[in-house]
Order: C-alpha cells, then sequence, then structure tokens
C-alpha cells in the first residue's frame, strides 16, 4: 500500500500559521498539474533525490513527496516571496506571483520550499533550497555554472535562502 503523499490545504485543513488558507479550484489545478510532475520527475531524474539526500535533513526528494504530514497551503499575503515555510511547523505556503508566473513556477517553489523542509538554509543569502531547483531539471547548466538567471527557466541562481 502506498503512503498518502504531500497535501494541499483545499478547506480540509486548519494551518497553525492564521495567514495561510485553502487553495481556490483554478489554483488547485496548477497544484496537481505540479504534484503528478513532480513524482514524474523524482522517478526519471535520480539527480534529483541524491541532491535531496545532500541537504542537512538527508531525505529524498521521493521520501517527502510521499510523506502526508507536508502541508502546502495558500500564502496570499507573502509577495513578493513565490513561497515560504514556516520551520517550527513545517507548514508550507505557495503565493500569488508563483501563481501568476504558471505551473512551472509552482512546481519550482514546491520543489524550492521542499529542500527549506529538509534543511537547506533559509537566511544568510544560501542558495542550496534553489540549487535544488536545478538538481531536479528545471534549469540550464550554464545559469548554474556562470551565476546568470536565464529567465526562460524557473530556477534562479541568484535566489539565496
Amino acid at each position: 500500500m502506498r503512503a498518502m503523499p504531500f497535501q494541499f490545504n483545499i478547506g480540509d485543513h486548519a494551518s497553525p500559521i492564521s495567514k495561510y488558507t485553502s487553495f481556490n479550484s483554478s489554483q488547485y489545478s496548477k497544484l496537481k498539474w505540479a504534484r503528478n510532475k513532480l513524482f514524474r520527475m523524482v522517478k526519471n531524474n535520480p539527480g534529483c533525490d541524491a541532491y535531496f539526500r545532500s541537504l542537512p535533513g538527508r531525505r529524498t526528494l521521493t521520501n517527502m513527496i510521499g510523506d502526508s504530514s507536508i502541508w502546502v497551503n495558500y500564502g496570499p499575503t507573502i509577495s513578493p516571496l513565490h513561497g515560504e515555510i514556516h520551520t517550527p511547523t513545517g507548514e508550507i505556503a505557495v503565493g500569488d506571483r508563483a501563481f501568476n508566473m504558471g505551473r512551472w513556477m509552482v512546481l519550482a517553489t514546491l520543489i524550492h520550499e521542499l529542500a527549506h523542509h529538509n534543511g537547506a538554509p533559509i537566511t544568510g543569502g544560501d542558495t542550496r533550497a534553489e540549487e535544488a531547483v536545478y538538481h531536479c531539471g528545471l534549469g540550464t547548466a550554464k545559469e548554474y555554472y556562470d551565476g546568470v538567471d536565464d529567465p526562460r527557466t524557473p530556477y534562479d541562481p541568484n535566489v539565496g535562502g
């Protein structure tokens, strides 16, 4: 029996973070696409799990996306951020900026925030959470090695924290 995957707040979860709420139906369609893509991604890209295992929490992304205790909420007030994590609770939020940029950015935001959930530092300009986006196949080697953002990909080598 397969475990329940991480969960989206569609009104069936009361987040302990008062500013986190449930997603609406138009957001949910992008989230479902991102979750399905994420499951295919880890199956077809072993580098994604390998990178996640290198983070302080040592969990693979496969393990994390199969963890039903991880909740993803809507963060209507987190702009200009794409997403955020409340570290004491592990609750994740995805905001309007990610949704406005499209489903690929929603996917990248989930990966980035899950990397924080797995111990990638949030402060100090540390880029490990964003590097997870690259290692999961959403950026180019040129961006990664040259440090110059390609706006055609969701990965941004200049994002720290």
